[in-house]
């Protein structure tokens, strides 16, 4: 089979769960990806268009009572339970405003101070879930750019193999070559299809510590 274009290699059929995998592996893997088209400073491995904010400033979704080197949250056994449900993105926001205001009404007294305690451990558990997926990315992005230069030299390798087959061992082996190219060619396409939608994954960690503030927040006095 001769090599085939770009956009050819594009319209085959990619891993049906690409982004599944992609974005737990940001959580748990060295391995990287980068966008075709990232927009990111020159020198810097991060490929997202979406600008690269290290740690989210509590000040500005926040105007309670300072949770400024408050790690106090883990010593209440209620709010380090309830912390990790609310701040899971497979609880919705409504289900996780119901929690809130089901532990604002049991806190009683202490409604203030236990609600504030509630969204310093939310803020502290998001704040560490994005710097995770932010170095993830940018292991991705590292992996990426190494298979990018692969597939260059075996491309090198196909054409400059491609003069000399005259052979039928020659040919084999120019045809495993070709497979390799188109692999790999298939591997990086699918990569960077599924890297665009998790660029956006600090982005709704942002969107939901602003939405679990605003919940907090509303129901204190």
């Amino acid at each position: 089979m001769p090599i085939t274009s770009l956009t050819r290699l594009r319209q085959m059929p990619r891993p049906a769960l690409a982004f599944a995998a992609l974005s737990a592996a940001l959580l748990a893997s060295p391995l990287a990806v980068l966008p075709a088209e990232a927009a990111a400073p020159a020198g810097s491995l991060w490929p997202c268009i979406q600008p690269r904010v290290q740690t989210l400033a509590a000040g500005q979704m926040w105007d309670g009572p300072s949770i400024d080197n408050n790690l106090a949250w883990r010593d209440d056994a209620q709010v380090a339970e309830l912390v990790p449900v609310i701040v899971a993105r497979r609880t919705t926001i409504e289900d996780a405003t119901a929690r809130i205001e089901t532990f604002a009404t049991a806190a009683g007294p202490q409604k203030n101070a236990r609600l504030t305690l509630l969204f310093a451990g939310a803020f502290d558990q998001i704040n560490s879930l994005r710097a995770r997926i932010l170095t993830g990315i940018e292991r991705y992005a590292q992996h990426q750019i190494d298979l990018s230069n692969r597939i260059k030299d075996e491309s090198l390798r196909f054409a400059q193999a491609k003069k000399t087959a005259t052979t039928d061992e020659a040919r084999a082996k120019l045809a495993d070559i070709e497979q390799q190219v188109v692999w790999d060619t298939r591997i990086y396409d699918s990569r960077t299809q599924a890297m665009s939608a998790v660029c956006e994954s600090p982005v709704i960690l942002e969107q939901r510590a602003f939405a679990l503030a605003r919940a907090i927040r509303g129901l204190m006095d």
